[in-house]
């Protein structure tokens, strides 16, 4: 975990311009049908293989690139690894800041998740309060900042308030799994938010 999180952010600081569409979902390419892709502990094809990804796998999510940009952080069932660059393929060409993909985001303390079916304006926000009800968003017109990069959330329904995502190393604080995106969630009349992290839906 401690090289992952060192990785990241070496990348991060020397190449933040370069990593401005990540997180996003790749498929495996170039890989023979009776071949896998494997899922490395370590950015380097000497390091122990933790994983594999099958050569049809799609929806990989890759949340970060090594120094060089020749992997990818991937996650690797509970835990985190590396996969080849070369056998991975952007599934889109558009950024999850642009508001068009699906996200899913969770925290601790309280436990909570939220499930935003973008582009459409539902939302879903689940936690042990309360149980589960849907909100109203403004997308697909939400606001954005590309440096650093950010997605603006206004919600509405039984809930009113506000979510910003963004882009950065965020960890669940329960697992090895290492994320892209954080977020901060704000209810009207509450003085206490929420925190998390974020995925993309496939």
């Amino acid at each position: 975990m401690f090289r992952i999180l060192i990785a990241l952010i070496t990348f991060s600081l020397t190449s933040a311009a370069a990593a401005q569409s990540l997180p996003a979902l790749y498929h495996v390419t170039d890989v023979a049908a009776d071949d896998v892709l494997n899922i490395r502990a370590e950015p380097s094809a000497r390091a122990p293989i933790i994983g594999s990804f099958a050569p049809a796998a799609s929806g990989i999510e890759v949340v970060g690139l090594s120094e060089d940009r020749r992997w990818g952080l991937v996650r690797a069932g509970d835990a985190m690894g590396w996969s080849s660059m070369r056998f991975l393929a952007a599934l889109r060409t558009d950024s999850w800041r642009d508001g068009q993909q699906e996200l899913t985001c969770a925290g601790t303390e309280p436990f909570w998740a939220m499930d935003l079916f973008l582009p459409t304006n539902r939302a879903e926000i689940h936690d042990a309060t309360t149980g589960g009800y849907e909100v109203r968003t403004d997308a697909p017109l939400l606001s954005s900042t590309r440096f650093p990069a950010t997605l603006a959330l206004p919600f509405s329904g039984a809930r009113d308030g506000f979510a910003v995502i963004r882009q950065g190393i965020c960890s669940d604080g329960m697992s090895d799994l290492v994320y892209g995106l954080e977020t901060q969630v704000y209810f009207r009349g509450d003085a206490v938010g929420w925190s998390g992290c974020c995925s993309l839906s496939n």
